[in-house]
């Protein structure tokens, strides 16, 4: 608190003014990469987004704001730094509308406006800020569209409402907080660039998604749908009626010979039901859930990301073999926690699920949870929130273990590996010049399609001396054979998980 106190917060309100979240992140991420800029928030003024910013200690004391409002805020070394990136911040909304006067043709401004000009559409991609979200995903469904929903900050009595909306009419709402999907082979949000192929997944993750799907384009089976639902989808709350609705369109869609099913850990009796419609669907079916124990039987439930691509894969008759050089490597015995630093939410979640298995001291973070991502890009669209992070850990004496995570994909930064394998080459110096190992471990997210060259993403971790598996799974249980002295191939608390 006290290096927030030497600092200098000031904000600035633009009354009834408004742009998309994708915008706003944009300004933020460049007005922050100003001299003397310590943080940026540039937001619509919806009660959610302020409670993050108070929460984030973002907030002004005197912010008056009404919820059609922009606020920018900007915390600086002086006033005067604070100042000037307000106006940079100001003039940059102002350069966005002046940049669009010279163009002919205007972009459509509403769903009715874009279907004006393509009657054709089928689906419409929404990333208002969460409290009009709603309202414009309602519009959406009443015209006859899918809605792929990258909002959030939506309330839950919305999604509800709106979800029972949509399955009346027969339409996807794939979100809330929606991150990825392919759908007929068009990838939305985060997508990887995955073969076309057999293997169905209906996802309340996104990046969990990611992995099976980037596991099985390595499997060579490819995926014919993948439709994420919203990561409360599966709550009790929700009670996984998009799920129910997803399950069966890929039930009859021709190309899909088998169905996964991924979530983070799901409320027990959704959890129930779902596994019991898996089984009727007349197809091979592989249910992975974050934290169940493995089993076989009419529905295969396993219990990783990793266990969940490797059964898929073997399903549709192309056999996944995650081994790779650096897999059986002895654990570097270090004292420590493991710290986690991760820019995928569900990738988290697994690290959290193993580490706790093993009985280890764990500090796992989800960087793109809205705690972190306030009036800023997600850190898989610009890394150097996280990079900065690790960086930090390696000053860090209670620290033997940093695990990262590395996606690649559409939306996704074009060079993410190079300043998380500078920070991960600092972090290391800095213990080691401190007395101590740092073991720096992880995994990469991605596809030899995917625009970044993961061959190329990966040489550059590896040459910081990063320890690089080819699961977080994988990575995750490396991590905590280094901090418990355990060794690597013991049997994993779940029997059917592997190494």
């Amino acid at each position: 608190m006290a290096a927030l106190d030497s600092t200098f917060l000031i904000a600035r309100v633009l009354p009834r003014l408004y742009r998309d979240s994708v915008a706003l992140m944009a300004l933020a991420a460049a007005t922050e990469k100003r001299a003397g800029v310590i943080r940026v928030g540039a937001v619509m003024a919806t009660p959610g987004n302020i409670e993050i910013l108070e929460r984030s200690d973002m907030r002004p004391a005197d912010l008056a704001v009404a919820p059609d409002d922009l606020v920018l805020v900007v915390r600086a070394v002086d006033a005067d730094v604070a100042a000037e990136a307000l106006d940079a911040a100001e003039a940059g909304l102002t350069a966005a509308e002046v940049r669009g006067g010279a163009r002919t043709e205007q972009a459509p401004q509403t769903i009715v406006e874009g279907l004006a000009l393509d009657d054709g559409l089928t689906v419409a991609t929404i990333s208002t800020p969460g409290t009009y979200a709603p309202a414009v995903v309602e519009q959406a469904l009443r015209h006859g569209l899918h809605v792929f929903c990258f909002s959030d900050n939506v309330s839950i009595e919305d999604e509800v409402r709106l979800k029972a909306f949509a399955v009346e009419r027969g339409l996807l709402l794939m979100g809330p907080d929606c991150g990825t999907a392919i759908l007929d082979g068009v990838p939305l949000g985060f997508a990887n660039v995955v073969a076309r192929g057999s293997v169905a997944i209906v996802a309340a993750s996104g990046t969990g998604a990611q992995e099976i799907s980037c596991l099985l384009d390595v499997a060579g089976c490819g995926v014919s749908q993948l439709i994420g639902v919203g990561g409360r989808d599966l709550s009790s709350t929700v009670g996984g009626v998009m799920t129910d609705l997803a399950l069966d369109m890929v039930a009859a869609d021709d190309a899909t010979e088998v169905i996964v099913l991924v979530s983070k850990p799901p409320a027990p009796e959704v959890a129930k039901r779902v596994l019991a419609r898996l089984a009727t669907l007349g197809k091979p079916a592989v249910a992975c859930l974050l934290g169940l124990e493995d089993s076989d039987g009419p529905v295969v439930v396993r219990g990783t990301l990793e266990g969940g691509a490797i059964a898929a894969a073997e399903l549709a008759g192309h056999p996944l073999k995650v081994d790779q050089p650096g897999s059986a490597l002895a654990p570097t015995l270090v004292t420590g926690t493991v710290l986690g630093l991760y820019t995928g939410g569900t990738l988290a979640s697994e690290a959290k699920i193993i580490l706790d298995r093993a009985g280890v001291e764990h500090e796992i973070l989800d960087l793109g949870d809205d705690e972190y991502t306030v009036g800023r890009p997600h850190p898989m669209i610009d890394p150097a929130e996280r990079s900065s992070r690790v960086v930090q850990a390696g000053s860090r004496a209670d620290v033997g273990v940093l695990l990262i995570d590395l996606v690649l994909g559409h939306g996704a930064s074009v060079d993410p590996g190079t300043p998380l394998a500078e920070a991960a080459r600092a972090a290391r110096a800095a213990a080691a010049a401190d007395g101590r190992d740092l073991v720096v471990i992880g995994s990469v997210c991605g596809t030899v399609g995917d625009p970044q060259d993961i061959a190329a993403q990966r040489s550059l971790l590896r040459d910081a001396g990063v320890v690089l598996f080819l699961t977080n799974a994988a990575a995750a249980r490396y991590a905590a054979a280094c901090a418990t002295a355990a060794p690597l191939g013991a049997p994993a608390p779940t029997s059917k998980e592997h190494a």
